[in-house]
């Protein structure tokens, strides 16, 4: 029923991803890395589409699902000719494919498999018998303004006034995304926004393991899936239909393109396009979002400067900037007329803030309980991994001491930001704590899964690009 509302945004997302990497045709892994990654990016941009449109010209109707459709069809042109008859002179000119790629362990990508079939279903279950309209904050937050967005007519925008109701500053990507499924069928059933809370879960699955794949080799991939799937905190969150789970999506696409970047520099330009558009999407579903892209800029951009490559460091910066600026100029469009002030922010002087950040007991309370959620996460799948990196060992290589730093100082500054949110709570941080906490891990869980495997030995046992990744799975 949700299938054919889904076709556009997938071909939109799909086919921006094949225009650009044309490497070679789309098979095996190369074909899961642009539908998991292209569904999300599709959903991001139809998402900002929508709500344009819906604010800017009314409720939309036929011709904006035609004016979509037609999006669809010429980038699916443009991709079916890069794929066709460019793909062999793009990849004499890569460096993506150079090496031996060793033969795919059986057992591993058949437990890789079964797992993914029980997840599915146990998704299903739980989703459809136990918490049809998610958890409390996807009814409360998400899902309720979608159905203003359907229901209310000429007065969709009461979705965003109601002052009683926490989240209003929240950005739009779900709840566009479900609102305009919805508008498509004429109807808004309940299979909607599971849905997209699956596409999001099991393509953080699949983006996780064909990310790893293209760097390491497809062992190394299954075995990073089926870390995941033992992961059923992560599982579980993904069936609340909260936006955690899409946030992680994004966040790790963003850090597997500037990896990818790293290692292929020749790739530069449709790479830092594409890390533009993954990051304008984190900013479009979550507020943390935001707190990404500052922190990406940063990092991958301001602190190259030092390395005297401005001229390149400019180049990249301006074909990021060209990627971000569709979606981001959306959420600034939303956030000057729509969004209300933030609660937390705006209950929480500068007074306030200097107090708490010199109340030492704060620092305890909150310090404490990350460090014990952290070592305790998922029964203690942290414990499970200390003990696989004590077995394999850490991959030496100079390719891996040069181009995991980034990352990981990203991933940290992100806790520490986190962490200082705690810090300066105008109320009881343990009452914050206990409601939030889990999902703050799960938004970068997936990333720290994702450097955790690309860093360690594995089947592949070090870290040269596989050249049969893209036709192995």
């Amino acid at each position: 029923m949700d299938l054919p509302a889904f076709i556009a945004p997938l071909i939109i997302g799909s086919s921006i991803i094949a225009i650009l990497f044309p490497i070679q045709r789309l098979q095996g892994v190369w074909l899961v890395l642009t539908l998991c990654l292209g569904a999300g990016l599709g959903l991001g941009i139809t998402s900002a589409t929508i709500f344009l449109w819906l604010t800017l010209i009314g409720s939309p109707d036929s011709y904006y699902f035609a004016a979509e459709l037609s999006l669809a069809a010429i980038l699916a042109f443009f991709a079916f000719y890069r794929i066709h008859y460019s793909a062999d002179a793009t990849k004499k000119k890569s460096g993506l494919c150079h090496e031996t790629n060793p033969a795919t362990i059986r057992w591993l990508r058949n437990i890789f498999l079964f797992l993914l079939v029980i997840s599915v279903g146990s998704f299903l279950l739980k989703t459809f018998l136990q918490d049809p309209h998610g958890k409390w904050d996807a009814v409360d937050t998400w899902n309720f303004r979608a159905r203003w967005l359907f229901r209310g007519g000429a007065d969709w925008s009461y979705a965003f006034s109601l002052r009683a109701r926490d989240g209003l500053d929240y950005p739009l990507l779900i709840t566009a995304s479900v609102f305009r499924m919805w508008q498509i069928l004429g109807k808004d059933p309940i299979a909607v926004p599971i849905f997209i809370a699956g596409i999001f879960t099991f393509g953080s699955v699949l983006l996780l393991f064909s990310s790893i794949a293209l760097l390491r080799g497809s062992n190394q991939g299954y075995l990073a899936a089926i870390l995941l799937f033992l992961s059923t905190q992560y599982l579980n969150i993904g069936t609340y239909q909260y936006a955690d789970v899409p946030l992680a999506f994004f966040i790790l696409a963003t850090v597997f393109l500037f990896s990818l970047k790293d290692r292929c520099p020749e790739l530069s330009s449709p790479l830092v396009f594409l890390a533009g558009l993954t990051v304008s999407c984190a900013a479009w579903t979550k507020n943390e979002g935001q707190l990404l892209l500052a922190l990406v800029i940063f990092i991958y951009f301001v602190g190259r400067l030092r390395k005297q490559e401005w001229l390149e460091t400019l180049k990249e910066l301006i074909g990021f900037t060209i990627g971000l600026a569709p979606i981001l100029g959306t959420l600034v469009y939303f956030k000057l007329n729509f969004a209300l002030e933030n609660a937390h922010i705006g209950a929480n002087s500068l007074k306030q803030m200097g107090t708490y950040l010199v109340d030492i007991d704060r620092y305890i309370i909150v310090g404490s309980k990350f460090i014990v959620k952290f070592l305790t996460f998922n029964d203690g799948l942290v414990g499970l991994m200390a003990g696989y990196l004590f077995l394999a060992g850490l991959d030496r290589s100079d390719l891996i001491k040069k181009r995991i730093l980034s990352p990981i100082i990203l991933l940290l500054l992100m806790t520490c930001s986190y962490f200082f949110v705690y810090i300066i709570y105008p109320g009881n941080p343990i009452n914050l704590l206990s409601a939030s906490l889990r999902r703050i891990i799960i938004q970068l869980w997936l990333t720290w899964v994702f450097l955790f495997f690309y860093c360690v030995k594995g089947p592949e046992k070090n870290a040269s690009i596989p050249a049969n990744a893209a036709r192995s799975f």
